[in-house]
């Protein structure tokens, strides 16, 4: 392969603030995107109720272990590279151009989908939440647009700021998911713990694939430490460091919190509670072991926590778009950066003005944010995303290959397992769509093809033209020595 000079994507009007982010940083950054709070009240409940019921515990020690396979590869691959695209990047020097650009294209659309999912979702709930806690009534559109402006703000001044707010939202929704556990454990005792939950007959029972869609989107947010490597202090270290913390610390989190709300329900009783009121299944059972007072608590916190999911997905999805605005795919001003802030702004722009036309489209359509907009969206996002795991072990495998370094299990085995693994996850949540999105239109359930339209369209525009700005390949511990070929 051809090695054409290295250019380094953090200088002039293209370039991200380097070193604004450490280890904490990005790590509260991605754990907030996956939101533990998040996840149980709205993902958990359905995954309980709709989908392998007692199973969910083991569900999330499961896809924990697969996302862990996942990470080994893809910490490997961030110490030898840094690019704000990371799943384009990625696959870019694995597979070539033409996949490369084909997955980016795909993570564009996903992390755009999964930022309407948030902003409809942190609507739906903030609108409730006042009304509940406040007596305000205000409308869920005013509720979304005013925190995407928010998150606009936030996003253009700067991602260590940024950090600094999350990081104080995860630790005060993480503590209040850790005092649940503790509580009910000491008061129900190990007995109330089902231990068939982690058995694999009950982690494959029921709708299995409507299970694993909701684990897997409970985690999705992680795969985002390679995406602010750019921004990242010594990203070489960084980013490997974050990327095992945080899914770790997730792991940990979803496991022990979704099965203690199934002891404190009753691993009886606890699908049909979960499956007749999925929005108060968390609230109600806090309630029952803590007192009202949690369920206030929680409401609040229920809210910051969307927030912050909000606020971390903004990011990543205007560091895509403005990697292949950087690139030429996109147009070329999504890929300039603010003068002071070093920050995506007119990416953020952009993608803020998207999300928010598409919000006045459900709107006028009289859909509902949580029910028809969360559907319709969840889904889509989560499976891309999953989808592009899949393929980016591949292309760790493919890396790796044409290097002296690499290592039988960190570069080969443990990528081939995460890929097998992503790609039964892929298979059954599409088997499963129309249970997922609940709808008999083909439009809506046919919405996965729109993933591979995408794909199409990014692989033919990466066989026709070729890159027109490297992506760095470092080695350990050394400058940056090499790039992949330009040709596509």
């Amino acid at each position: 392969m051809a090695e054409p000079t290295v250019t380094d994507p953090s200088d002039g009007e293209q370039g991200l603030k380097a070193g604004a982010m450490g280890v904490r940083s990005i790590v509260f950054m991605v754990v907030a995107t996956a939101a533990p709070l998040t996840a149980m009240a709205s993902a958990m409940p359905l995954a309980l109720g709709l989908g392998n019921g007692i199973g969910v515990p083991g569900t999330y020690l499961a896809v924990a272990i697969i996302l862990a396979l996942f990470a080994v590869g893809y910490a490997a691959m961030s110490r030898h590279l840094t690019n704000a695209g990371a799943f384009f990047a990625y696959v870019t020097v694995g597979l070539g151009p033409r996949f490369g650009i084909a997955a980016g294209l795909v993570a564009v659309l996903a992390y755009n989908v999964l930022v309407l999912y948030i902003v409809g979702l942190v609507g739906f709930f903030g609108s409730g939440i006042l009304s509940t806690e406040l007596g305000i009534t205000i409308p869920w559109q005013a509720v979304s647009f005013g925190l995407l402006a928010a998150a606009l703000v936030v996003g253009i001044i700067g991602v260590e700021i940024n950090a600094r707010v999350l990081g104080v939202l995860l630790i005060l929704e993480t503590a209040m998911l850790v005092i649940l556990d503790v509580v009910t454990f000491a008061t129900l005792g190990p007995s109330a713990y089902p231990i068939s939950a982690l058995s694999p007959t009950e982690i494959f029972s029921g709708s299995v694939g409507i299970g694993f869609m909701f684990v897997f989107i409970s985690f999705i947010g992680f795969e985002a430490t390679a995406i602010f490597g750019e921004e990242a202090k010594d990203p070489r270290r960084t980013v490997p460091r974050a990327t095992k913390l945080a899914i770790a610390l997730i792991g940990v989190v979803y496991l022990l919190t979704s099965w203690s709300l199934i002891a404190a329900s009753g691993a009886s009783t606890a699908s049909a509670a979960a499956l007749t009121d999925p929005g108060n299944f968390v609230f109600n059972t806090a309630g029952s072991i803590l007192g009202g007072w949690s369920v206030h608590v929680m409401s609040w916190l229920l809210l910051t926590s969307m927030i912050a999911v909000l606020f971390a997905l903004h990011g990543m999805a205007t560091r895509y778009l403005m990697a292949f605005g950087r690139e030429g795919i996109l147009p070329k001003a999504l890929g300039r950066t603010h003068s002071r802030f070093k920050t995506p702004h007119i990416a953020a722009c952009v993608q803020a003005g998207v999300i928010a036309i598409a919000v006045i489209g459900y709107s006028v359509a009289g859909a509902d944010p949580y029910l028809d907009l969360g559907n319709q969206t969840a889904g889509l996002g989560a499976l891309g995303v999953i989808a592009l795991m899949a393929v980016t072990s591949v292309a760790v495998i493919g890396f790796f290959l044409k290097r002296p370094d690499r290592h039988w299990w960190t570069h080969l085995v443990a990528p081939a397992l995460a890929a097998i693994g992503l790609s039964i996850a892929v298979f059954l949540i599409v088997d499963n769509y129309a249970l997922l999105t609940g709808s008999d239109s083909a439009i809506v359930n046919g919405l996965p093809w729109l993933l591979v339209v995408v794909a199409v369209i990014g692989f033919v525009v990466g066989s026709v033209r070729p890159l027109r700005a490297d992506v760095d390949v470092f080695g350990i511990g050394e400058v940056a020595e090499t790039s992949v070929e330009h040709a596509g």
